[in-house]
């Protein structure tokens, strides 16, 4: 297994450098629990340094005001430097070592990098960024506009992906940004950089920013920052929304679920046994749209749960690292720890414990799948963040409807049922960001749909051309008629 992780540098105003600082908590190897690297921190100094490149730019408008086609070739510059074997492999080792996801999903994730800044850019041509509308005297131009230097902050979770997902959004929009990756995964970022820099963007237009929390909310405290990107736990996103309240600043908050599955006594139930088990061991259940909350119909309960629990016992869980793992360990030792708590809490509460995915012979941190049943569903609405789902039993539609909506979460949903007219029907009562029916993946279902969040799983939109436009205000332009009051 390789060991050597990328050494990861702050990107600064078109330098990369050394962090100033270190803190004295360690990087894993989650397989292994083995210590790896010290985790970096920015200074005050650096942070200041990059806040006033970023500003420095925004007020040149350089980046801003490049034409739109030509951003668009800058961008697929940039993918062309991630679509190449070296990002891909050094990008995909390191989340998997460090994240403990599964080699063979974080190749495909980081194989979606350049693709993002590819889709971007396809979106810029397309005109919709900047249109005419009719007036009464004349056309009006209908401009979108860079709100001006975006704070995009990252999770540990899918990193590659996500990071590239937002810097093609922002820089498509026309703004300058700053990443603040997460301290336990930034690896992944620190490659994107590199490649980024390859492709001659106006100094300040991308920066790249190491630390914890402090560092984030340094920025996150600046006037200068003018909207905020942020994909990570409820508690940051709160802080973020209280520290943005002063400034009216945009704010794209995916903060996290408690997602139902719901499967009707009509569903197949093969299937919803395979969409239930992908749902907790996909990304070891360390995504925001995993499995928190089984809800089945009382009168299959015992066979889906035998169907569920066969095909658990298949799983191989192990080294993340080994191609031939489905399933990987937890990122770090302070989340495996937190996990096992939240088991042993539902465990005394009253639940019975479900496992039967054999361990591996390995010290990371590695938690099985693992069902509870047997609690009630105010004991259950919190989400856990992990390979754990409970399950709560239903007769009547409108109690799966109430369990359903049953916690403030609202991010996503999956609904198993063979009569399609009726699983849309209940779907659109469910109070979340998204439903999918009959099927569970990472996937969106519908080419330029949004992913929403409502309630405490966040705020605002995120896809293609709502992420791109996220980063930017609406300014309308033309001549004013003359009205009854003879102003003009």
């Amino acid at each position: 297994m390789p060991k050597q992780l990328p050494l990861v540098e702050n990107y600064i105003a078109d330098s990369f450098m050394p962090t100033d600082e270190v803190l004295e908590t360690f990087i894993c190897d989650a397989n292994t629990g083995e210590q790896l690297e010290q985790q970096r921190q920015s200074s005050t100094a650096q942070i200041e340094a990059a806040l006033c490149a970023t500003q420095k730019q925004f007020e040149s408008t350089e980046w801003e005001t490049t034409p739109v086609l030509k951003r668009a070739e800058k961008l697929d510059q940039i993918a062309q430097a991630l679509n190449n074997e070296t990002f891909i492999t050094a990008s995909s080792e390191a989340d998997s070592i460090t994240t403990g996801i599964v080699i063979n999903t974080t190749s495909k994730l980081a194989q979606f990098a350049g693709f993002t800044f590819s889709m971007a850019a396809d979106y810029l041509r397309t005109g919709e960024f900047d249109t005419l509308c009719a007036g009464p005297c004349g056309e009006v131009e209908y401009l979108r506009r860079s709100w001006g230097p975006a704070l995009l902050v990252t999770p540990w979770n899918s990193p590659a992906i996500l990071a590239a997902h937002k810097i093609a959004s922002a820089l498509a929009a026309g703004s300058c940004c700053i990443l603040k990756p997460s301290e336990w995964a930034p690896h992944s970022a620190f490659l994107l950089a590199k490649a980024i820099s390859s492709v001659g963007l106006p100094p300040g237009t991308f920066q790249l920013l190491l630390g914890d929390y402090r560092v984030g909310s340094a920025l996150t405290d600046d006037a200068r920052i003018a909207s905020v990107s942020f994909t990570g736990g409820l508690g940051g996103g709160q802080a973020i929304a209280r520290a943005s309240a002063d400034f009216i600043r945009p704010l794209q908050l995916e903060l996290g679920g408690n997602n139902p599955v719901v499967v009707f006594k009509d569903a197949n139930l093969d299937l919803a046994a395979t969409g239930i088990v992908y749902g907790m061991t996909n990304l070891n259940a360390q995504w925001c749209r995993a499995l928190g909350r089984l809800l089945v119909a009382e009168e299959v309960k015992d066979e889906l749960l035998s169907k569920v629990i066969a095909l658990l016992k298949t799983i191989k869980l192990g080294s993340s690292m080994d191609s031939d793992s489905q399933m990987g360990p937890l990122v770090h030792t302070a989340h495996y720890q937190h996990i096992h708590d939240e088991i042993n809490k539902l465990k005394h509460a009253g639940g019975s414990v479900l496992q039967t995915t054999n361990m591996p012979d390995l010290d990371g941190y590695f938690i099985p799948p693992t069902l509870i049943q047997g609690l009630s569903p105010d004991q259950t609405t919190e989400e856990i963040f992990g390979p754990v789902a409970v399950v709560h039993s239903f007769r009547r539609t409108e109690d799966a409807l109430a369990l359903a909506n049953g916690t403030p979460y609202g991010l996503g949903a999956v609904v198993y049922s063979q009569d399609e007219a009726f699983a849309f029907e209940f779907s659109r009562k469910i109070r979340t960001g998204g439903v999918k029916i009959n099927g569970y993946s990472l996937m969106s279902i519908g080419e330029g749909t949004p992913r929403s969040a409502w309630g405490l799983s966040g705020l605002g939109e995120e896809g293609l051309s709502q992420s791109i436009e996220f980063f930017a205000g609406a300014r309308i332009i033309g001549v004013s008629p003359q009205d009854s009051l003879g102003g003009n």
